[in-house]
Order: structure tokens, then sequence, then C-alpha cells
């Protein structure tokens, strides 16, 4: 049936038109990787071997494995596929290629109202939807999902770019078996920390320029959208210990191409590759680079397969689920063994089980505070002064309320690491928002989205500093945003719940409480699955709050937030008191809270009136004599008052 339109997990394949289409979304492909979909189509769900593939599609032609590779890295681009977590075209290693989704060849009567069935692949299902109650709820949270992750993004039109911006794609893997997404994309995020230390560039971060992997995006609408003059893409073929590395650097504003080059080296010279590319990219733009380029290697290794552990723990930490930082925790202790002496493998250890407690919930990770205290010792001892160890150091320091150190590293941290970096890394930006410096923090992370502009972790910070300063209509559109740029992650969704309930509007509050419920954080499935069902009869909700706090059946941040949202302030700054997260000190929902005298208390016990005296005052609260201090519910209150000291 060669040359038929058919139907395709939702989308309708046009062969004589070489375009696939979903709904408004029309995508192009180019009439050899269509030619490869029709065979795969024609196979209904077996394997078509490689050789299979070449006969059907240059039949008698001497063409080089590329060519395919080049078909189906564009196949799954068109439908934002991945051959890790392949929903479209499965790689079967050493034999060949497959089809996953049912075909339903069309005919001409039935285009408008084509029944596309559903694909029963086991590894097509999306973990988040097991939870749904039936099956249509199923299917319609699914359609919700893939909307926002299969969304085209909308270019906004900018009037000038500056000629020193610049974006690193995600590097494609051509690979034989298309088994080194790891490794190109820890060449790409390498690319990007070097380029970023290159005085007068400004660097896209990771999050905004990995936005477009897997995407068929054309390059102008890109630059565009990430307000970027050049863009610097490629390729990475890895065959045993081969590499072959093209890559090229693109003026978006004319298209033009500024260099290009391709390196056909043993895996072992990638850390030379990598300074190769970095320095013929700062010729092509005249940017000298920096000063002092040993910068670079600060906690690094000359050991690829160290490396390449490194890359693979990324990689899976990155998902952020249970088995996946259970996974990376042994990819970078592999590291670790393999190299003693890889700061940057200790620095992500020690992350990582820091972090552990968050997908794991506390009673699983509880011992994990002292393996992350070794990892990190042992990361100083080998580059204190490098980026991510002083980014592990400042967490860690946050961690325990010693807001002193976490400034005073980050004074230090200049000296090492570029700005750009200190900006996307978040770790200042957390640390601002919990002294209560809502006004700098603003500052901050406006500056630090311009670097990540599709960074869903800045859209939450930002959020949250609009409704520290009372303008929760800007943060519940700034939150909607970060919403859909995260493909609705849980710490969006809790945020965005947390200020919907400071909110008047019932049915804003209800869509923010089920995302959050949908979405659920370990330990917050109880608490907030009751609220939602008793919040409405205040009583009966406080009730069982109070006893669930007693009994510590639930975590003390969500306690807080509920009690604050029920008016139950005394409720609220027990949670706080029991386990204080500055995080929670200056939301409007927790206004009443800090003008009860408590409070008070509690910022002393945390030690942030020292912070404030040492570094100057937050927004919430000012010096009264020489050693008290007050503070306010209100955020402008305080900041007019201040300035009338000053």
């Amino acid at each position: 049936m060669v040359g038929n339109d058919f139907a395709l997990d939702g989308w309708i394949v046009r062969p004589q038109r070489c375009c696939i289409e979903r709904g408004d979304d029309i995508v192009r492909v180019k009439p050899k990787s269509m030619a490869v979909l029709e065979c795969l189509a024609s196979a209904a769900g077996n394997v078509v071997s490689r050789g299979e593939l070449f006969d059907s599609v240059w039949p008698g032609a001497m063409v080089s494995d590329d060519a395919l590779t080049h078909c189906v890295v564009e196949l799954r681009k068109a439908f934002g596929d991945t051959p890790r977590d392949a929903r479209v075209i499965e790689t079967i290693p050493k034999m060949g290629f497959r089809l996953l989704p049912q075909v339903r060849y069309l005919s001409a009567s039935s285009y408008d109202d084509a029944i596309v069935v559903a694909d029963t692949n086991p590894k097509s299902v999306q973990p988040q939807l097991i939870w749904a109650a039936s099956a249509m709820l199923s299917i319609a949270v699914l359609i919700v999902a893939w909307h926002y992750s299969q969304r085209t993004v909308v270019a906004t039109q900018y009037t000038h770019l500056d000629d020193n911006t610049l974006a690193v794609l995600p590097f494609v893997d051509l690979s034989p078996h298309q088994d080194q997404e790891h490794f190109t994309d820890g060449l790409s995020e390498e690319l990007i920390n070097r380029l970023a230390r290159l005085n007068g560039l400004q660097v896209v971060g990771r999050t905004s320029s990995f936005f477009f992997k897997n995407k068929s995006e054309n390059l102008s609408d890109i630059g565009r959208t990430l307000r970027v003059r050049h863009i610097l893409e490629g390729s990475v073929r890895k065959f045993d210990d081969q590499l072959r590395i093209t890559a090229q650097l693109i003026d978006v504003s004319n298209g033009y191409q500024l260099w290009s080059d391709t390196y056909n080296r043993p895996v072992d010279d990638i850390f030379a590759i990598q300074n190769d590319i970095s320095e013929s990219v700062a010729q092509s733009l005249s940017i000298e680079l920096s000063v002092g380029t040993g910068v670079d290697t600060l906690g690094g290794t000359s050991s690829v397969e160290a490396y390449e552990q490194l890359m693979l723990g990324k990689s899976m930490y990155g998902d952020f689920t249970s088995e996946s930082v259970l996974k990376a925790i042994g990819y970078f202790k592999r590291a670790t063994e393999i190299d003693p002496n890889y700061a940057y493998a200790w620095a992500a250890l020690a992350d990582s089980y820091r972090s552990a407690r968050l997908v794991l919930g506390e009673k699983k990770a509880k011992n994990w505070s002292v393996l992350a205290e070794d990892a990190l010792a042992r990361a100083t001892r080998i580059a204190p002064n490098s980026g991510p160890v002083l980014a592990a150091t400042a967490f860690r320091h946050a961690d325990l309320g010693q807001w002193a150190d976490v400034e005073r590293i980050f004074t230090r941290a200049g000296r090492y690491f570029s700005g750009s970096e200190i900006k996307t890394s978040g770790v200042y930006s957390d640390h601002l928002v919990k002294v209560g410096r809502a006004n700098d923090a603003l500052t901050w992370v406006e500056t630090a989205r311009r670097l990540e502009p599709l960074a869903p972790g800045f859209a939450m910070f930002l959020g949250h500093i609009y409704a520290m300063q009372g303008r929760l209509d800007e943060a519940m559109a700034e939150l909607e945003r970060g919403y859909e740029l995260a493909h609705a992650r849980p710490l969006v969704a809790v945020e965005g719940m947390v200020t919907a309930l400071a909110t008047d509007d019932p049915a804003l509050q209800q869509k923010w409480i089920d995302r959050a419920v949908r979405h659920q954080q370990p330990g917050a499935n109880a608490v907030n699955e009751t609220m939602a069902l008793l919040r409405h009869d205040r009583q009966s909700a406080l009730h069982w709050l109070r006893n669930a706090f007693e009994r510590s059946e639930v975590p003390d941040y969500y306690v807080t937030v509920w009690a604050a949202h029920l008016d139950d302030p005394h409720l609220a700054l027990q949670a706080m008191q029991r386990t204080p997260d500055p995080w929670v000190f200056w939301s409007p929902l927790t206004a009443e809270v800090r003008s009860m005298s408590g409070f008070k208390d509690l910022v002393r016990e945390t030690k942030m009136d020292a912070y404030w005296r040492e570094f100057g005052w937050g927004d919430f609260c000012r010096p009264s004599g020489t050693s008290d201090f007050t503070c306010d519910n209100s955020a402008v209150v305080v900041q007019a008052e201040v300035a009338t000291l000053q």
C-alpha cells in the first residue's frame, strides 16, 4: 500500500506529500525518510532489518549506514520520539527497527474522522497516568500530556539579536544503534559550560537549549525563541573506540554558516575535541578566550570511561524518579571508583544523595545525609573552587540554615566561574528567596530567565517571588507557563497550588489542587487528597490536619500550607517551628503567621536575623533598636519603612 495515507499514533502520515500531520501541526520530512517510514509501516510491527531497508529505499545503490541513520533521526524528531524511550520507532540492536504503534490505512472518505488505534505496547504507557480511575479519564489525561510535550514553541519576534549570543543545541546521535544519547548530551552540555566562560559571550543555558531536543523546529524560529543570533549544532557517530563529530555554527539572522568542521578521532580525544570546538567558535565570533583557561578543568577527569559514567548518571538523574535517581547514584559511584580524583562526580554524588529524599521519601533516604556529607567532603578536598563543588556546598549550607556561609560562597564563586553559570545554577536564587530578599531575588531571576527562557525552574522561582510581593495575578501566569514547560512536574504543580490557595478564586484553587494531587510528591498523597475533599468543611479539615500533625503522618510543609489556608495560624506556626522551611516563611499564605510573636522566635532560631544584620535586611523584617526587630505581613510596607531608615 505504498503511497497511501495512514494513521499512526494520532498522526496522519501523507507519503505523497512527504508530511506528517497532527491537528494544526504539520512536519515535512525528506522523501527518503518517508520511504523508510513506509517500509516500517508495511511490516505491521515486525522488525525490518537494515539490509531490507537499504534494499527497499536505496535499491542497487551504495550508501553508508549514516544515510539510514539520518532518516531514522529525522523521523524521530518529527514524532518527538527518542531512542531511549521509544514510542514510535524502536531500535532492535544488531537487527534493525520496528514500528511500535498500530497502522491504519485510510480511504479517501475517512481522513476527517480517521479512527486512531491506541498503542498497546507497554513501553508507550506513561507511568504518571496509572492513577486514573477510569479509561476515559486516562485517555483525556494522555491527550493533555501529549499536547504539552509535543507542542510547538511560538517564537517571539525580536527586533534585534545581540551579536554575541549563542545557543548550543543537543548534538544528534548517529551511532549505528543510536545508543549514545548520554554521550552526545554530555558533549553538548560540556560545550555549553565551556563557551559560557568566554568573555563577552552570552550562552543560553542547558534546559532551554535541550528543550528543542528531538524537535523539528526551524533554526530561525529557535533563534528568535531563545533570543540568540548564533546556533551551534552537530552530530556524533561513535563506533567501537572511534568518534566522528561534525559541528557547524549558524548565524540565524541570515542562515549563513560561519564555521563547520569534522573530527575523526579516537574516543580518548573527546576532551581535546571539546577544546577545539570551543576555540573555533570563539574565533568565528571574534571573542577572546577567558584568561586562565585552566578553570575549565577544575575538578574534571582525564578518564573517558569515568566521564562517560558521569554522563550516564546525569542522563538518569534528569528524569528524577525513584528508579532513575537510584540508577544515577550507581553511575556516579562508578565514576568516582574509576577516577577517585573526579571532583565533579563526587559533587554529583553528593547532590543525588541529598535530593534522593524528594523522590524516595524521608524514611528510605534518611541515612543518606551522611553519605552526602562524605561525598561533598571528597569533592571539596580535590577542587574546592570548582563550580559544581561550590554549588553543592552552598546547598549544604542552605540545608543547615547557614545563610551567611551561602552568601560568602557566592561572593567567592564569582572569581571561579562565570556569572551566567552562577545565575543558571538556581542555588543563589533559592537562597535569596529563603532569606526574604524578594527584590534582590527578582532582579537575579529575571536575569537568569533571559539565559534560560524555557527553564520551568525559573518560572517557578519567578512565580514564587511575584507571590511574595503580593502580585498574585502575575504569579499565577508565570506558574502556568512553568507548568506547561515542565510537562506538569510535581514541584511546579505544588508551588502553583500553594500560590492559588492565597487567591480568592475557588476555580483557580481547584485546578491547581487537582494538578498537585495528580503529580504527587512522596508523603503528600494523604494530606492533599484529604484536604481536597474536606477543605469546604473547615472544622473537619482542621480536625484531620491536627491529628495527622500530632502523629507526624504528613510532611510539616503541607500542614503549614493547609493550616494557613484554613485560617489556623497557630497550627501553621507549630508546623513551621517543628520543621523550619524558609521557602514558606514569606508566602502570602503565611502573612498572619508573621505577625505572631512566635514567628520572631522562629527567625532567631534559624539565625536569619544574624544574617540580615551582616548582609542587609530582607523585605519583610526591619531592625528595632540594636538587638530587636519586627516583621510585617506585607513586603510593600516593610520596603517603604526600611527606605526611610536609610
